[in-house]
């Protein structure tokens, strides 16, 4: 069943998104992949997603804040909800939390790697 709903996947890791791709369209949603911050801000360009799902390590390690950062200081998009989904704790050390951290991390959720599925459709559902 369509629930017509639009997601963007915005990760380099290009198994992870296609992981992300087969759990999102079995639950019926529409969606749309970049593999960095700039092919995600490309597609901001044209379209209008539900929410996004945004990795913070990409080209550089703070891609994903410095663009959650753009969308949620730009009047067309900052009302897209924007999770983030990393392993950047694990890579680094340093632990982010949107409750604590919203003057850095702006997302409305923060998800680890690796992620369960029935985890990550749950906060969707939460969020759109």
């Amino acid at each position: 069943m369509k629930n017509g709903k639009t997601i963007l996947i915005i990760d380099d890791d290009e198994d992870f998104a296609s992981a992300l791709r087969k759990i999102l369209a079995t639950a019926g949603y529409h969606i749309l992949t970049a593999g960095d911050a700039k092919e995600g801000m490309n597609v901001l360009e044209t379209t209008h997603p539900d929410l996004i799902l945004l990795d913070v390590m990409m080209e550089q390690y703070d891609d994903g804040f410095t663009m959650c950062s753009a969308i949620k200081h730009d009047d067309r998009l900052k009302d897209i909800p924007v999770i983030i989904v990393t392993a950047v704790t694990e890579v680094t050390g340093l632990k982010f939390d949107p409750a604590t951290d919203g003057e850095y991390l702006e997302a409305e959720a923060l998800l680890r790697k690796p992620i369960k599925p029935d985890e990550l459709l749950g906060k969707i559902a939460e969020l759109i």
